[in-house]
């Protein structure tokens, strides 16, 4: 290099160190101030963190919210639970009675069918009922009315002191029955077809005496016999009062004696 560069090196060198000399104060001077303004930075970020870490500490409102709403949920579940498990009892239960019901309503239909046969069947047998009452009735009537009739020849003799008739019960009224009523001569003579009397023989001498039954040959005698003891009103055997009344069967009386107080009126009027 020819001397005149090199001088001309040297000098240009020397301002430009002697430049940067004096820029170095400056640089450290704005360095350190860099420092201080970063050191203050971290130092604010550095609270900055704090506060923020302080306020992340402290939970927010939606946080709270979001546990409220986890504490509600957790509370519907477990009514749901309860619910479902009670509901399940319920529904059980309703089956059961739903059960029962229908066990009740095939029964209650069961005993309408049957009911309602039974009703057919008591109007049929009621309508059977009523024909045999009816024909009972009449058989009733018809047994009444022959027996009335086999009694027509029939008279009641009342208070003949016992063993007055004697061995021949027929033989004795025969022949007492014209005397006592004082009948006219007849064409033809009492005949009495049977006379007995009714029970048995009793012991004892306070007993009354039993009735006899006579039942004549012929109906007209009878009637000779009952008009002519109406006619004389007392009749005696040894001083002793008897009686003559009609055989009566046992409905024919009952039906005579509903009209006892019309005969009594009559008596009372005079009328017979």
């Amino acid at each position: 290099m020819p001397l005149s560069q090199r001088k001309l090196g040297k000098n240009i060198n020397r301002p430009t160190q002697s430049k940067l000399s004096d820029f170095t104060p400056k640089l450290s001077s704005e360095a350190s101030c860099e420092a201080n303004v970063s050191c203050e930075v971290s130092e604010t970020n550095t609270n900055t963190c704090q506060a923020m870490e302080v306020e992340n500490d402290k939970p927010t409102e939606r946080e709270k919210t979001a546990e409220s709403l986890d504490a509600v949920l957790a509370a519907i579940a477990n009514l749901k639970s309860d619910f479902s498990s009670k509901l399940d009892g319920i529904l059980s239960a309703i089956e059961t009675v739903r059960k029962d019901v229908n066990e009740c309503a095939k029964r209650v239909g069961e005993a309408e069918v049957w009911i309602s046969a039974t009703e057919d069947s008591i109007t049929t047998l009621e309508a059977k009922v009523r024909t045999l009452e009816n024909n009972n009735k009449d058989l009733e009537d018809k047994v009444l009315d022959l027996e009335a009739r086999s009694r027509r020849s029939n008279l009641r003799l009342v208070n003949l002191p016992e063993g007055a008739e004697g061995e021949d019960a027929c033989v004795f009224l025969e022949n007492w029955l014209p005397e006592v009523l004082n009948l006219a001569p007849l064409r033809t003579a009492l005949t009495l077809e049977r006379a007995h009397r009714v029970g048995q023989k009793s012991t004892s001498n306070t007993v009354a005496p039993r009735t006899m039954i006579m039942k004549f040959l012929n109906y007209k005698d009878k009637m000779i016999v009952i008009r002519a003891a109406r006619a004389k009103g007392q009749i005696l055997f040894k001083n002793r009062p008897v009686r003559f009344y009609e055989d009566l069967a046992t409905g024919v009386h009952k039906k005579q004696k509903e009209f006892d107080a019309v005969r009594q009126q009559l008596r009372s009027m005079g009328i017979r």
